[in-house]
C-alpha cells in the first residue's frame, strides 16, 4: 500500500496541534501549581476579621453594682439627679413667613403689577390669583393681596430704597 502525501498530512497536522495542546495545558497546571504537591506550598497563615470582636467578648467584664441598675420592666416614679445647673429651654418662635414683593406696576386702562414670590415672578390683575393669594386692588403705587383672610398691602418701593 503506498502511503498518499494527501491522505497521511491531515493526521500529522492533527498529532502535532494535539500535542502542542496537552504540552501548553501540562505547562498552565504546573505553573499554576495544581500539580505541586502540598509539602511545597508554602503554609499562608489567614486573618480572621472577626477576631478582635471574638477577643473583646471573652474578656471579663467588671461587675456593676445592683443601685446602678433599674428594672425597665418596673411600673413607677424613677427618681432622677440632677447634676449642675439644668439648661432651661425657651420656647423657639418661628420666623415670620416672608412676604411677596411688589416689583412694578403697569398703570393704564388695565392695570397689572409684578410681584415676586419665593424666587418666582408673577404678573397679577386685579382678581388673579397667584401662590396662596387673591389680588383685590390695583392702584399707582400699591397692590392689595388677600391670603385667607388676612390682608396684605405691598407698596411700590421708592428709588433708592
Amino acid at each position: 500500500m503506498k502511503l498518499d502525501a494527501k491522505l497521511v498530512m491531515p493526521w500529522i497536522v492533527a498529532v502535532v496541534v494535539l500535542a502542542v495542546v496537552v504540552a501548553q495545558t501540562a505547562e498552565a497546571l504546573r505553573q499554576s501549581g495544581v500539580w505541586r504537591s502540598a509539602s511545597r506550598v508554602p503554609a499562608v497563615r489567614t486573618v480572621d476579621p472577626y477576631d478582635h470582636i471574638e477577643r473583646a467578648l471573652a474578656r471579663v467584664q467588671p461587675a456593676i453594682p445592683p443601685g446602678g441598675l433599674r428594672n425597665p420592666l418596673a411600673f413607677g416614679f424613677v427618681p432622677i439627679t440632677v447634676v449642675g445647673h439644668p439648661e432651661v429651654s425657651h420656647p423657639r418662635i418661628p420666623p415670620p413667613p416672608p412676604q411677596p414683593v411688589l416689583t412694578s406696576i403697569v398703570w393704564d386702562n388695565d392695570p397689572r403689577a409684578t410681584v415676586r414670590w419665593n424666587s418666582h415672578d408673577y404678573s397679577v390683575r386685579r382678581n388673579s390669583l397667584f401662590a396662596d393669594f387673591r389680588v383685590l386692588s390695583i392702584s399707582r403705587d400699591e397692590v392689595v393681596l388677600e391670603s385667607g383672610k388676612e390682608t396684605l398691602r405691598l407698596k411700590l418701593p421708592r428709588k433708592g430704597e
